[in-house]
């Protein structure tokens, strides 16, 4: 757990690299799939706000952001629920989960 916890923190922290950055700062987004608590897998988009510090999945009309604190704390806003702490860990199918709310694909890790 340790491991995954400092791999995760490493990526977030900084492994981040784009590979085509706007004039604004911002990537573009990136087309993945995501599931939302156990649903199907749909097409998403990552926005990526702050290189492994704010980002968001687009999942229909659903956005949920991200804030990594930069100490390996992730906090989750989805709809009015307020922020939440989440842990981000890996799936048996390769997909980034943060809590019931996963995305897999070309995910910009480094």
């Amino acid at each position: 757990m340790g491991v995954l916890v400092a791999v995760l923190a490493a990526v977030l922290l900084g492994g981040i690299e784009p590979a085509a950055s706007r004039a604004d700062g911002q990537l573009p987004p990136v087309a993945l799939q995501c599931r939302l608590d156990g649903g199907p897998w749909r097409d998403c988009l990552m926005r990526i706000e702050s290189i492994g510090q704010r980002w968001s999945l687009v999942v229909g009309r659903e956005q949920v952001w991200f804030e990594h604190d930069g100490r390996g704390l992730v906090r989750m806003l989805r709809g009015g629920r307020g922020w939440v702490p989440v842990q981000p860990h890996w799936s048996a199918d390769t997909a980034l989960c943060w809590d019931g709310i996963c995305a897999k694909g070309e995910i910009p890790l480094d």
